[in-house]
């Protein structure tokens, strides 16, 4: 009896070190060392994303899977992209096929443009003032009364 025990163990022993050996390998990913002199930085508008924790964290998963890539940020509610790459070991070319080739081709990439839309907003407002200065506009709002609740409630009695 005690010796179909120790045959087992060792048995389990084993089927546990070589599956445990088998996976290690598997999961052992090559780092690419990246120079500054071939360090590429790549910003792109994405469209077709519908969520920050599946869209983006897939296509920020993926690229950076990619070697070369030194960097992956994607921004789910800018709609912007981010790379840093190393242009000897991957393309821009690359790097915006395999966004487009993720979920079937939902994703469409575009070059990122910076909005200046605050600048107008804030333009708009001092020609505003510039245009209203020295007038005094009248604002009226609609007059309402509001029904005694307890004039009501008797009422009803």
């Amino acid at each position: 009896m005690i010796k179909l025990r120790e045959i087992i163990s060792c048995l389990i022993v084993i089927t546990v070190l070589s599956s445990c050996g088998s996976g290690s390998e598997q999961s052992e990913k090559t780092n690419v060392e990246v120079s500054t002199e071939n360090l590429i930085v790549a910003d792109y508008a994405i469209e077709g994303m519908v969520c920050a924790m599946g869209c983006a964290a897939t296509i920020e998963k993926d690229v950076a899977g990619m070697d070369g890539i030194a960097l992956a940020d994607v921004d789910y509610e800018a709609g912007k992209a981010h790379f840093e790459f190393d242009k000897e070991v991957v393309s821009e070319k690359e790097i915006i096929a395999k966004i487009e080739s993720i979920a079937d081709g939902q994703y469409k990439v575009t070059e990122w443009v910076e909005s200046n839309e605050v600048e107008e907003v804030e333009a708009s407002e001092e020609e505003i003032v510039e245009s209203n200065e020295g007038s005094i506009t009248e604002v009226s709002l609609p007059s309402f009364e509001i029904p005694n609740l307890f004039t009501l409630l008797l009422d009803r009695i």
